[in-house]
């Protein structure tokens, strides 16, 4: 007889190998239900020929159609089959419509991407296109959103909608404006620091605004004196802008690395191209590979979620790359409003001018819709006005209403044609042709062809400057005084073609080439990535893709150095307490001996970023106060940090919590103190065992990661890689914190060479497939980690050989 103690035992066993069958079960119903089909024959209304499609062993569609219609609708239908929740979430991030799926915790975020006016502008974009229909790019773009939206009716649910219990609606053109607004905002550092300098000069006054760099040194535009009662108005903004940052599901726009060489400088006698646009990680990756080849044409491309054309690709005959050119599209734009009607503002020497007014909804799932009146004046949408329901105190009621003039939302705009254009040119003139016609975001194209021409043009439309340019405060809506003064031609944005160097680069800075009277005001990045690739590049070399791919994994900071140099006398052991002046002794020794790289195993890198955390901290905390933890993972942080350390003499050295610590060597000590302080307390006492490895942590995290109880299975594992924030191999995170969660940095590594498309490289953070149970989700994603690449077939020979073949029929 079994005794009681067995029998217990038994049914638990029982119990477990039940559930494990039940979740089994699950599982592959899951997977069948979701994943993608690349084999076999698939029936797809609207074709007019069969298309082929071979898949590689990496997941990449190599789409061979015989018309141009059908290899886009193609393209939108496989798109869709790996990349549809991802496609939707960017469209509704821009459009203001997280919470028809997500309630009432994204409705803010919702209520601010809709106060930017995207979603009036992609009305607008939609009827534009249906009055253009037969425009060869309009076309393709519903052939491209009919592939999206055949596999919305008949193709398999992504798992995403299942566990939401929802189902997405059907694309339409207005949705590619929805996530190029997206892109177009998070490139806009102004929305940042245009608020951050009003607050600081408000605050602090003009000395300690003068001596911060939003722009690159000595490259500052005029200012105008601001009237001290009208600043803080852009705080709110500020707020708006981290709350939206930490709910919306996709990753930031931050910046970017390209270069090319000519045939001169390669060893294959024919250029080379290099680029990794910085992008915030997400599961999964930004971009979807896609090749495709018609009659018309044929491009191997990298595809943002919801746009037909691709941002990145190259051709037989050229390659292109993009950087973000970092120009001034936003101001804003204090109104005056008529005493007698506050929906009336001032418009200079014309009077009173109504304000115009229109109302939005927005669904929130699991609760009424909420009914928005947005107003509108001449320079552009109202961003601070309340929220509905919102019981208003005395100050928010008489606060003036401020408007925004954002480049992206001219009604011209219309990036999709550009990108369209760039991949059908046959020459540099019609690639450049087709560059002039990209209205915003402000971009640098770098480019490389067959007849060994190199090139990068500032593409985009660029306000006539300075005095449209780069206020840095709210500019008066009522005098005339800072009014628009319109673009300027395409011919006079900056360029560089075929330089006598033989090489181009860029790195998010500007236009040096043309001389410093002449650079161009803009919210450049720090100069630390394009002083290295300068150092690399400006020798007699000849380059490789092997030597490119060192370059792109460098992750050397000169600047770091050369601060170091500066305060190791000052890194007295002598600080600390007794007990902590061994490590700080010792932690000294490897600062001295650290060669400024960013790689894992470094403890140089861990001691340098803790110790510079710690003195942005005592350089600008005790000025900025709550304004401060959005501030220091700016740019305008980062750039003015490396200003001031060799200005002793700036106001910003004075403490104002503790007078007795004034002075850039006490602030240098004292940062030295809290360094040690901290790492001992996080990581022991033993310093050698400090490396970067143990305070850097990379996970691409998915959009329903912290909003399912099961939305961490979607993440990527938790991973050490190497780089460092502004390296040439960048990983950007927020600091003031003991573990640097890593959240933005190359979405992708490109290297070709125009001799031999075949040996074109390439990885990406994740992998190709967006299901999380395909194969292909994070196939690549240890490849990265490691810096490796992979190849990216351009052979129709090995192509056509490939085993994984799906064929698409008309129906």
């Amino acid at each position: 007889m079994i005794n009681t103690r067995v029998l217990i035992s038994l049914k638990w066993a029982f119990a477990v190998l039940l559930l494990v069958a039940v979740l089994g079960t699950l599982g592959a119903w899951a997977l069948y239900n979701a994943e993608p089909q690349r084999d076999g024959q698939l029936d797809l209304p609207g074709l007019q020929k069969p298309v082929s499609v071979f898949y590689d062993a990496w997941g990449v569609p190599h789409i061979d159609a015989r018309n141009d219609h059908d290899a886009y609708l193609a393209l939108g239908y496989l798109h869709a089959q790996d990349r549809l929740f991802q496609m939707d979430m960017l469209r509704r991030i821009g459009a203001g419509r997280l919470s028809e799926l997500y309630g009432q915790e994204t409705f803010e975020t919702d209520r601010f991407f809709r106060s930017l006016g995207i979603s009036r502008f992609a009305r607008q974009y939609a009827e534009r296109l249906e009055q253009q229909s037969e425009e060869p790019h309009v076309k393709l773009i519903h052939a491209y959103q009919a592939g999206i939206n055949s596999y919305i009716e008949s193709g398999k649910t992504p798992l995403e909608y299942r566990l939401l219990l929802a189902r997405p609606d059907y694309f339409d053109a207005a949705d590619i404006a929805h996530v190029m607004g997206y892109m177009a905002y998070s490139f806009a550092e102004a929305f940042k620091t245009d608020a951050l300098m009003d607050n600081i000069r408000g605050n602090l006054g003009e000395r300690h605004a003068r001596d911060l760099v939003p722009s690159w040194p000595d490259s500052m535009p005029p200012r105008r004196a601001v009237d001290s009662e009208v600043t803080g108005l852009l705080d709110p903004l500020l707020k708006q802008i981290v709350k939206a940052e930490q709910q919306v599901p996709a990753g930031q726009f931050l910046g970017s690395n390209a270069w090319t060489v000519n045939g001169k400088r390669s060893l294959s006698g024919s250029p080379l191209l290099a680029n990794d646009p910085h992008i915030g990680y997400s599961a999964p990756a930004v971009w979807f590979e896609a090749h495709l080849r018609t009659p018309e044409h044929e491009v191997y491309g990298h595809f943002l979620a919801g746009i037909p054309f691709p941002l990145l690709g190259q051709t037989r005959r050229h390659a292109w790359g993009l950087t973000m050119l970092m120009n001034d599209e936003v101001d804003f734009y204090r109104e005056r409003v008529n005493p007698d009607n506050p929906d009336q503002v001032r418009a200079g020497d014309s009077g009173w001018q109504d304000l115009t007014i229109h109302e939005e909804v927005i669904k929130v799932r699991g609760q009424e819709d909420r009914l928005l009146r947005m107003r509108s004046s001449r320079h552009g949408p109202i961003i601070n006005d309340p929220a509905p329901g919102v019981a208003l105190d005395a100050e928010t009621a008489a606060r003036p209403p401020v408007s925004l003039f954002w480049s992206f939302l001219n009604i011209d705009n219309d990036a999709a044609q550009a990108f369209y254009g760039l991949a059908r040119a046959k020459s540099m003139d019609e690639f450049e042709q087709a560059a002039a016609l990209h209205s915003s975001p402000g971009l640098n194209l770098i480019y490389a062809d067959v007849e060994d021409n190199i090139a990068m043009w500032a593409i985009g439309r660029l306000k006539r400057w300075p005095n449209s340019n780069n206020s840095y405060s709210l500019l008066s809506g009522s005098s005339g005084r800072d009014d628009f003064l319109g673009y300027q031609p395409f011919s006079a944005n900056p360029r560089i073609i075929n330089p006598s160097s033989g090489h181009i680069f860029s790195a998010n800075n500007p236009y040096t080439e043309a001389g410093r009277r002449r650079i161009m005001p803009g919210y450049y990045a720090p100069s630390e990535r394009a002083e290295r690739l300068a150092e690399l590049l400006n020798n007699e070399e000849q380059f490789d893709l092997s030597q490119f791919k060192d370059m792109q994994l460098d992750t050397r900071k000169p600047q770091a150095l050369a601060m170091l140099d500066d305060a190791l006398p000052l890194l007295d052991h002598q600080l600390l307490s007794k007990d902590l002046r061994a490590p700080a002794a010792r932690a000294a020794e490897i600062l001295s001996e650290w060669n400024g790289t960013f790689t894992r195993e470094q403890v140089g890198a861990t001691l340098f970023q803790r110790w510079q955390d710690h003195l942005m901290q005592a350089l600008f905390a005790d000025e900025l106060g709550e304004q401060f933890d959005v501030f220091r993972n700016t740019d305008l942080a980062e750039k003015s940090l490396y200003s001031l350390y060799w200005k002793p003499s700036s106001p910003w050295w004075d403490n104002r919590l503790q007078p007795i610590m004034d002075g850039r060597q006490a602030a240098i000590e004292q940062a030295w103190v809290k360094t040690i302080e901290s790492l001992t307390d996080e990581l022991g006492i033993e310093p050698d065992s400090w490396s970067w490895s143990r305070v850097t942590r990379l996970q691409h995290e998915h959009a329903l990661s912290e909003r399912l109880p099961v939305g961490r299975f979607f993440d990527s594992r938790v991973a050490a890689v190497d780089g460092g924030p502004e390296s040439l191999n960048s990983m950007t995170f927020d600091t003031g914190v003991g573990i640097y969660q890593i959240k933005a940095g190359p979405s992708t590594r490109r290297l070709i060479d125009l001799a031999d498309l075949d040996r074109s490289l390439g990885i990406n953070p994740m992998g190709q497939s967006g299901n999380p149970l395909d194969p292909h989700y994070r196939d690549q994603n240890e490849l990265f980690n490691q810096g490796r690449y992979r190849s990216q077939l351009f052979d129709w020979q090995a192509i056509q050989a490939l085993p994984d073949q799906v064929t698409l029929r008309p129906r």
